[in-house]
């Protein structure tokens, strides 16, 4: 499989177009790596893993083209996720040259959200799939399971854990330390690659809720190899880096150098 980010960052973007803190002040100045969109990456060119606001520009800087993905999964609905509204370009009479339909994956909301942005849709466009926490579901090829993530109070926000091929991939966003019943369901199942967030930076507290510090990340891998599912070739990379963590990329690479986990980056594509 590949990956490909997409998006890096929190919420609020680097630099947050509405800060004028120290990082986001110089983030304007270092530019490159230290530049960050909203958080979402893409499997093998046709599996989406939510859509972020600058979609469009995502796709142009990278020389993407968004006609060939299947299948887009929703981890919330929180709007740096949840930027729907791109999706009424892939409605007939507004897309052209579209011989498949875009199948969407996600929790209730998600879902219900998804399709009321787009009335009168056609089966031919899209096609749309309410998944409950650990029930797996195959599309095109992928298995895929959402768990239980540790964020939002008023909503099953999910992980992902993708296969395919014999390879398989954690999605960890957005998410503090993970529920138990997560654990409970990933203790032996091999991870190839494990994809965890890193909003908080440095606060030294290793079970945060909402989201995850450098600390839980770090406590989160030894959890990992404690329930058997990191291997010798198993990789971790992080993400979802946000403004008030205070840290630069090369910071942050510096942070988890001797953890080896890589600090992923706009535009970063990785095989396994």
């Amino acid at each position: 499989m590949k990956i490909h980010f997409l998006g890096t960052a929190a919420s609020e973007g680097i630099p947050n177009p509405f800060c004028r803190c120290a990082h986001c002040q110089q983030a304007r100045i270092l530019k490159g790596k230290d530049l960050r969109t909203h958080s979402s990456v893409i499997i093998d060119d046709q599996l989406l893993i939510d859509i972020a606001p600058e979609f469009s520009q995502q796709l142009l800087r990278d020389n993407l083209d968004a006609t060939q993905i299947h299948s887009l999964l929703f981890t919330h609905t929180h709007p740096d996720h949840f930027n729907v509204g791109e999706l009424f370009s892939r409605m007939e009479g507004y897309g052209f040259e579209i011989d498949h339909p875009l199948h969407i994956f996600g929790n209730d909301r998600a879902i219900n959200g998804a399709a009321e942005v787009l009335p009168g849709y056609s089966h031919q466009r899209f096609g749309f799939h309410c998944l409950v926490p650990f029930v797996t579901v195959e599309t095109h090829g992928y298995r895929i399971t959402p768990l239980l993530a540790n964020h939002a109070k008023w909503e099953l926000c999910y992980t992902w854990f993708i296969e395919k091929e014999g390879k398989a991939l954690f999605y960890g966003h957005d998410s503090g330390w993970f529920p138990e019943l997560t654990w409970q369901w990933l203790e032996g199942k091999k991870i190839d690659l494990a994809v965890l967030e890193c909003t908080y930076g440095y606060n030294g507290e290793s079970r945060t809720d909402n989201h995850m510090s450098l600390e839980t990340v770090f406590a989160a891998r030894e959890k990992l190899h404690a329930i058997a599912c990191l291997h010798a070739g198993s990789r971790i990379l992080v993400s979802h880096i946000s403004h008030s963590g205070k840290l630069f990329h090369e910071e942050l690479v510096a942070a988890c150098l001797d953890k080896n986990i890589t600090v992923a980056c706009d535009g970063l594509t990785i095989n396994f």
